[in-house]
């Protein structure tokens, strides 16, 4: 199934309401953080709205759903190592640092992907990515600076065990034969899996925590709807209209949306080394992806090629395939 073609200027707005999309991901979360639902209740409530909300979206759309032996096994292993392992370090590293922070860091994975990509598959870096990272690692630093002396480290260590592990995953999107399957029909089955992940892992580790209050139910329902399908939809959108490149590049309004969000509505506070260190990152990552442009010409979106088709190449059918939400 094809969908709709947008214009340039709608393209762009998609592309801005995923990566603020994505920036609610600690609005959402940390209501029942504070409630004292355990990480893995919060992600099993997450995913299995999400998986219920998408799921019913496909069959509307009557998506034929068609996998082999071979891609659920990628599937699964996509699920539990990396995209699950995104999602829960990022709400692991809540527990330790302001989320506008944590998210921040978690937003370095495409430095992740150009190191993997350099030193795994033998990928040439231009001097302009090599900087980039060089930026990131100051920005990190600046990042883990307060007042009182260095953050909590645990926290840091979360949050770049989920810019890792989401740096991963869309490798594996890219490199396995899950490629080749339509993206939404990939989002589904990592969804499911992860739902399936964090909920057996919640009753080995003493239950999954009852729903308690209507303010809790509705803080999942929008943590499924708004910073898992609207964004991932959005996203799809918008790569169909801009290219990856120019979308990876408006993304930036999501480590800036959630830093927005932990100061204005929970109640987190930054020092100037934090806020300069936070656009550092944001610039480095800017110039991974402008750093990358040739490679990334071969994967925009030609004028009538369906964005599923690009997403399947490009790595960014599936959940969050722009940022790390773990989330």
């Amino acid at each position: 199934m094809r969908l709709p073609r947008i214009n340039r200027g709608k393209g762009i707005a998609y592309a801005i309401v995923s990566g603020m999309s994505f920036g609610f991901i600690p609005l959402f979360t940390l209501g029942a953080m504070h409630g004292g639902y355990t990480t893995f209740s919060i992600l099993t409530y997450r995913f299995s709205f999400s998986t219920l909300l998408f799921g019913a979206m496909l069959a509307i759309q009557r998506v034929p759903v068609r996998v082999s032996f071979r891609q659920i096994l990628e599937l699964l292993a996509l699920s539990v190592l990396c995209y699950g392992g995104s999602a829960y370090f990022l709400v692991q590293a809540y527990h330790y640092i302001p989320s506008g922070i944590a998210t921040t860091v978690n937003f370095l994975f495409p430095v992740i992907v150009a190191l993997v990509m350099r030193f795994v598959y033998g990928e040439r870096l231009r001097w302009v990515v090599w900087t980039a990272i060089v930026m990131s690692l100051v920005g990190v630093g600046m990042l883990s600076w307060s007042d009182g002396g260095m953050l909590d480290m645990r926290g840091v260590c979360y949050a770049l065990g989920t810019a890792v592990c989401y740096g991963l995953y869309v490798i594996g999107l890219n490199k396995l034969t899950v490629r080749s399957l339509p993206g939404r029909v990939v989002t589904f089955f990592i969804l499911l899996f992860t739902t399936l992940l964090f909920f057996s892992m919640g009753m080995l580790s003493g239950g999954i925590t009852p729903i308690s209050s209507v303010p809790i139910l509705v803080d999942f329902v929008l943590l499924a709807l708004v910073a898992t399908i609207i964004s991932n939809y959005t996203l799809v959108l918008s790569v169909q209209a801009i290219g990856s490149t120019m979308a990876s590049a408006l993304g930036s309004v999501e480590p800036l949306t959630a830093l927005g969000i932990g100061i204005l509505a929970l109640g987190e506070t930054l020092t100037l080394v934090q806020v300069l260190g936070a656009i550092v990152v944001v610039v480095s990552v800017g110039l991974v992806v402008v750093g990358n442009r040739p490679d990334a010409r071969s994967i925009d979106a030609p004028p009538d090629e369906p964005a599923e088709e690009l997403l399947q190449r490009d790595g960014r059918g599936a959940p969050g395939a722009t940022r790390g939400d773990g989330a």
